[in-house]
């Protein structure tokens, strides 16, 4: 029964919706302990489809080997050599469950393993998730389950090298560090609202590897970071960086990108988690839209801002590396609501971010991502059409033609003389060569992009 709740999880965590709307799902509620089942014994082996249970006064286990079986903590066990080929544990509400160092080696696991700590949860080993005999009905999970629990590897890493692997924080986490690998998915580390993940050392090569779906949750790094992908796309991960932290820099020439947070509300020189009580800036209501001359439109309301304080607008084409192409400064009488006009994005796909700097303690909050598709063909128009020897085109004037190119069908150019009007953003175009009644097509390149258009002359 167990292990087809299990299955439920995982095919529903396959879809896309069930993972952006929150942490998986709720998981398995922990079996009861009675004092009448089946007890674990030192040095056992739990097999697949064995079930056992540990309750009584604190122990410590020289071994104990999972492979396939399932563990039920009720009380206060370690197992100073634990192995775990797969298989899943339970830690209950209270309980605590201890992986000791005895072996040294660390604990890496191929599939179809599940730890659900509801209460507390310590390992003293590097663990890996991997690949091997993983799939999305054979998941390697890991969750700790409500705002209460408490995972810890406060000397280890965890691992995750597998499009089937997940850790989720509903509560208190604890590493030396994450590192997430390249076959791992985005999204694979999933954070609750409420929720606080505590590290020295983050590694992520996923583009988007950490995922706040609802609310709000704390991420504090210490001291290293290291990015090939932005870190998240949601604003609701606040990174809590502290004094010592550098980010990676040397990495960029082999395809690294420092400090890549992604849409992370950042604060540094940051002591704990509670430090982001003090920033109450908000940004929300954002909006974007298309103005037919091909320039785009951001909108976006405020809270809190702070007189000094800085609106920086960020554009990227990839979602990943983001650059800022203006900003606006807060004032007495502009600070709640603000328009800005990207005069000239680039041609295909736009993605924008607002990013708040406070003016004093140097707090950084960012807006959500926004999307948008830019055409340039709407914002040139020709006329007349029909032309005689010359005609018009009128166009945005930030996006001023590098070269006018008009062609018959075929692509063969016609001579022309083209010459600015005296108002901004029109240009006449004077044809030379003696033309016959025909189909012919106007290129104009501007530093954004080439737009054809066709005409016809008379």
């Amino acid at each position: 029964m167990k292990k087809n709740y299990r299955l439920v999880i995982m095919a529903m965590l396959c879809l896309p919706h069930i993972v952006s709307a929150q942490c998986i799902i709720p998981p398995p509620p922990p079996p009861a302990c009675t004092g009448t089942e089946s007890l674990v014994l030192s040095d056992e082996t739990l097999n697949d489809g064995v079930t056992k249970w540990f309750y009584g006064a604190t122990t410590t286990f020289n071994s104990l080997t999972l492979k396939g079986g399932t563990l039920i903590v009720c009380g206060d066990l370690t197992v100073d050599r634990f192995y775990l080929e797969s298989g899943t544990i339970y830690v209950r509400p209270g309980a605590r469950f201890v992986v000791g160092s005895g072996i040294g080696e660390g604990i890496i696991v191929r599939g179809n393993t599940a730890i659900y700590n509801y209460g507390t949860c310590e390992i003293l080993r590097n663990l890996s998730l991997e690949s091997g005999a993983s799939s999305a009905s054979n998941p390697n999970i890991v969750i700790n389950a409500t705002p209460t629990s408490v995972f810890r590897m406060p000397s280890q890493y965890l691992v995750i090298n597998d499009p089937y692997s997940w850790f989720v924080n509903n509560g208190e986490a604890e590493f030396w560090g994450t590192i997430q690998e390249t076959l791992s998915v985005p999204g694979a580390i999933c954070l609750g609202d409420g929720s606080t993940t505590n590290m020295a050392v983050l590694i992520n090569k996923v583009n988007n590897g950490y995922t706040v779906p609802t609310g709000s949750a704390c991420l504090r790094v210490r001291q290293y970071s290291q990015f090939y992908g932005a870190l998240t796309a949601q604003s609701g991960l606040r990174a809590c960086l502290g004094s010592g932290h550098a980010t990676d820099m040397g990495c960029a020439p082999w395809g690294c990108t420092p400090n890549n947070w992604g849409a992370a509300t950042l604060l540094t020189d940051c002591t704990s988690c509670g430090s982001f009580a003090v920033l109450e800036i908000k940004i929300f209501d954002e909006h974007i839209s298309a103005l037919r001359d091909g320039r785009n439109e951001i909108r976006w309301r405020s809270e809190n801002a702070s007189v000094g304080g800085r609106f920086r607008i960020l554009r990227s084409t990839d979602e990943t590396a983001f650059t800022a192409i203006d900003s606006i400064t807060v004032t007495a009488t502009n600070s709640s609501h603000f328009t800005y006009i990207d005069k000239a994005p680039a041609a295909g796909k736009n993605f924008y971010m607002i990013q708040y700097t406070h003016p004093e303690q140097g707090h950084v909050a960012n807006s959500k991502t926004l999307k948008i598709h830019t055409d340039y063909s709407t914002s040139i128009l020709v006329y007349p059409v029909p032309f005689n020897d010359q005609f018009t085109i009128q166009y945005n004037p930030d996006l001023m033609p590098d070269q006018i190119l008009l062609t018959d069908i075929a692509g063969r150019n016609v001579r022309i003389l083209w010459y600015k009007l005296p108002q901004a953003g029109q240009i006449r175009v004077q044809v030379l060569d003696a033309l016959k009644g025909d189909l012919y097509l106007i290129h104009v390149k501007t530093p954004q992009s080439v737009i054809s258009k066709t005409l016809f002359r008379n």
